[in-house]
């Protein structure tokens, strides 16, 4: 008898300390995904690809290359015209590989026939597209999320904004810039000439590249809104883009396309359809 009340008063006293012991503290929750990145203006990035393949990863044939500008990307910037740039880590959707992007596209064929028209890439290796759309949205194109959402309005915005500036170069020829061997030109001239078609009071900027002694025109920026439906002024930004300090007289070439069949190596290490860090995209936005 003596034995069961010692078990009884043991298994008693194991009971209550079980009962008393402090409740598991539940795990903190996950850190909130950082604030989705904030932007001022998007720019409307246009590359002339005379200049965009002369150095680098292979363009494609010249006879397989429209003879204008073409469409670099959408990029967004800030007050200061500074891109915004690889916002991943955020909740906003990247795609890991050009077949995720791919995947994702397959719903909208309309769209890709699009993007395939108006935004191809000019390296031999990308014909598809994907690759360069890709790195895009990822670096770019993501940091616009906050305003153009999903994937689908941003590669939208894409194709419309393409189409509306599908012939730049009659809009520089309007204000007498054309592409020339022998011709030079200033700042001024060539923004000016822009200005026509996107307002006398918006800001525009120029890249250049400089090949041994000759600056030649790289890019253009012509800005948007923030949802990429309306000319906007470039912000003030002293950056010279390469293209040097102002002269009176011209000192900018647009050199015109080469005649040969085969484009010649590209791209400029910083420029170009491609981007040659993780650009990428899905930039890519």
């Amino acid at each position: 008898m003596k034995f069961f009340l010692i078990i009884f008063l043991i298994v008693c006293c194991v009971c209550h300390q079980v009962d008393s012991a402090p409740p598991r503290r539940s795990p903190p929750p996950p850190p909130p995904p950082p604030p989705l990145p904030s932007y001022t203006v998007i720019q409307m990035v246009m590359s002339w690809p005379p200049t965009y393949c002369r150095t680098g990863n292979p363009c494609k044939a010249w006879s397989e290359i429209r003879k204008n500008f073409g469409l670099h990307g959408l990029w967004p910037a800030d007050a200061n015209g500074d891109s915004v740039i690889d916002c991943r880590g955020t909740s906003i959707p990247t795609f890991s590989s050009p077949d995720a992007l791919k995947s994702y596209l397959s719903r909208t064929p309309k769209l890709v026939t699009d993007l395939s028209t108006y935004w191809p890439s000019l390296i031999q290796s990308e014909r598809a597209g994907y690759p360069f759309w890709q790195g895009q949205w990822n670096k770019h194109g993501v940091c616009s999320y906050s305003k153009i959402n999903p994937p689908t309005s941003y590669f939208e915005k894409v194709v419309a904004q393409s189409k509306n500036h599908y012939d730049l170069l009659a809009v520089l020829a309007g204000g007498n810039v054309f592409p020339s061997d022998t011709e030079l030109y200033t700042l001024t001239q060539i923004e000016s000439a822009l200005q026509r078609k996107i307002g006398t009071t918006n800001r525009v900027y120029i890249s250049c590249l400089k090949d041994q002694q000759e600056i030649l025109l790289r890019e253009i920026y012509i800005c948007l809104d923030d949802r990429a439906r309306a000319y906007a002024s470039c912000p003030d930004n002293p950056d010279t883009r390469g293209c040097g300090i102002a002269k009176p007289q011209g000192w900018i070439k647009i050199p015109p396309f080469p005649t040969t069949l085969q484009g010649q190596p590209g791209p400029i290490a910083d420029l170009g359809f491609i981007e040659l860090t993780v650009d990428n995209i899905l930039g890519v936005l």
